[in-house]
C-alpha cells in the first residue's frame, strides 16, 4: 500500500519525457524555498551562540519618603477622591420628605380589643417632626411670641373629621397669629391643666400650608371659662356640661405648617364647625401610646420649652360679673 502511495506522489512531481521521468518545474521552486528556510534557521542559531551574555541591570532604589512628601501625597489623594455625599438632615423640615402613615389597628387599652374607627387617622413620619410641632404649639398656647403666618389666605378643602357619621366633610382654615385664648377652671377657681393630644395629620393640597395637624385640648371637670385678651382677663362665665358621664370639655384645634417659615401656625376654625367644641367621657391621653405620638399636659409642655403661662393659676369668680353660661353639647 505504501509503495502505491509513493508511486502516485512520484508521478505527481514528475512527468514522462519520451520514456524518461523528469521533475516538473514547480519542484525546483519548492526545493529552493525549503533551502532558504533552512539557511535562515541555521544563521539565527549561529548568531545566538556568538552573542555575549546580557549584563545584569541594577534594581532602582528610592530614598524613604519624608513627612512633607507623605502629607502632600495624602492631600493629593484627598483632592482627587470623589466628594462624600452630604447626608440628609436627621429630621427634615421639608414636608415632601414626610409621610402620613395610617394608624391601625386601634386596640382599646382597657379591653385589648380592636376599636372600630369611622374615619382614618394618620401620623407624620419621621416622628421627630413632632418635636418642632410641639415647640411651636407651646409658643402658640402660651401666647409667647407665637409664629405668624407668612401668607394671609384661606386654606380650602381641608378634611374635617368631627361631623357625626363615617363621611368626611371639608372645611377652610385661615392661618393667623394667636393673640387671645380662653381656658377652663374648676369649681374652686383653679386652672385646669388641659391634656393635649395630636390626633391626626392631613394633607391640605395647599402649596403654602401643605400639612395640618389636629390637636385635642381636653379639660376635665370644667366649671368656669376665662377669656384672656390684650394681656388681661376680658370675660369670665360658667360652663354647663351635658352629664356627669361626659365631664371633659374637648376643643379641636388646627395647626398649619408654614412652608416658608418652616413653623407651625394656628388655623382659625372660629368654632363654627361641627363639634369643634364638645363634651366627651375622658381625655385623649390614652391615645398617646396607641398613636405612637407623644402628648402633654399644658403645664408640662410650656415648662418643657422654658415658657411661662399667661393665665393665672387661680381666679376668685365671686369678684367678677359672670356672663351667660356656655352650654357644652356632646
Amino acid at each position: 500500500m505504501l509503495k502505491g502511495i509513493w508511486r502516485e506522489f512520484y508521478e505527481y512531481l514528475t512527468y514522462d519525457d519520451y520514456g524518461r521521468r523528469r521533475p516538473r518545474p514547480a519542484v525546483y521552486g519548492l526545493l529552493a524555498a525549503v533551502a532558504v528556510i533552512l539557511g535562515m534557521m541555521l544563521a539565527a542559531g549561529i548568531f545566538a551562540l556568538q552573542a555575549p551574555p546580557a549584563a545584569p541591570q541594577p534594581v532602582p532604589t528610592f530614598a524613604p519618603p519624608t513627612a512633607t512628601a507623605i502629607v502632600a501625597r495624602i492631600a493629593t489623594a484627598t483632592a482627587s477622591a470623589p466628594p462624600t455625599p452630604t447626608p440628609a438632615p436627621l429630621c427634615p423640615d421639608d414636608p415632601r420628605l414626610w409621610q402620613l402613615v395610617e394608624m391601625r389597628p386601634f386596640l382599646d387599652p382597657k379591653t385589648g380589643q380592636p376599636i372600630q374607627m369611622l374615619k382614618p387617622y394618620y401620623r407624620i413620619e419621621p416622628l421627630c417632626v413632632y418635636e418642632r410641632f410641639w415647640a411651636d404649639a407651646a409658643r402658640i398656647l402660651a401666647l409667647n411670641d407665637p409664629p405668624a403666618p407668612s401668607v394671609e389666605k384661606w386654606v380650602e378643602n381641608v378634611p374635617w373629621y368631627w361631623k357625626p357619621g363615617p363621611d368626611i366633610v371639608y372645611r377652610e382654615f385661615r392661618p393667623l397669629k394667636m393673640d387671645r385664648d380662653f381656658l377652663f377652671y374648676d369649681r374652686d377657681g383653679r386652672r385646669i391643666d388641659e391634656v393635649l393630644t395630636a390626633v391626626t395629620a392631613v394633607w391640605t393640597g395647599d402649596p403654602d400650608y401643605p400639612v395640618l395637624v389636629y390637636v385635642y385640648r381636653d379639660s376635665s371637670g370644667a366649671a368656669y371659662r376665662m377669656q384672656w385678651r390684650e394681656g388681661r382677663i376680658a370675660h369670665v362665665g360658667p360652663v354647663a356640661l351635658p352629664s356627669k358621664e361626659k365631664s371633659v370639655v374637648r376643643r379641636v384645634f388646627a395647626f398649619l405648617y408654614d412652608m416658608r417659615s418652616k413653623h407651625w401656625v394656628l388655623g382659625d376654625t372660629r368654632y363654627r364647625y361641627e363639634r369643634a367644641i364638645h363634651a366627651v367621657p375622658e381625655d385623649g391621653s390614652w391615645m398617646w401610646e396607641i398613636y405612637g405620638v407623644c402628648g402633654f399636659r399644658r403645664s408640662e409642655l410650656i415648662e418643657r420649652f422654658g415658657l411661662k403661662d399667661f393665665s393665672p393659676e387661680r381666679i376668685n369668680f365671686e369678684e367678677w360679673k359672670l356672663e351667660e353660661t356656655m352650654n357644652i353639647e356632646d
